[in-house]
């Protein structure tokens, strides 16, 4: 099996709507299933997810300048630590036993 590519969520947050539009245009990253960006104090922020090296990239971009990015969680890890969680083998082989883990579908 091939090694996980690091996955991280970050929050950027940038003084204006447009700056924020012109870095997400510029570095392509995944924003997730319902991007929302939230005005604050510091301007408007959304929550983005890099690969690392799109991550590296992203904070070389022209655009960089005009965003904080601060990387909140990496997804990979934990991810994986879910992964260790869930039980092999069917859980629902024995009749009297409660189910746990994701099942199998078959």
């Amino acid at each position: 099996m091939s090694e996980e590519p690091t996955v991280f969520r970050c929050h950027v947050v940038a003084e204006t709507a447009e700056a924020l539009r012109e870095f997400v245009h510029e570095t392509r990253p995944d924003v997730g299933c319902r991007a929302v960006a939230r005005g604050g104090r510091a301007g408007v922020g959304l929550d983005l997810y890099f690969r690392q090296d799109q991550l590296d990239r992203a904070r070389a971009a022209r655009s960089a300048p005009l965003v904080d990015i601060t990387a909140i969680e990496n997804v990979t890890d934990n991810w994986l630590a879910r992964k260790e969680e869930v039980g092999a083998g069917d859980r629902f082989a024995d009749r009297d036993a409660l189910p746990h883990g994701l099942g199998r579908k078959e």
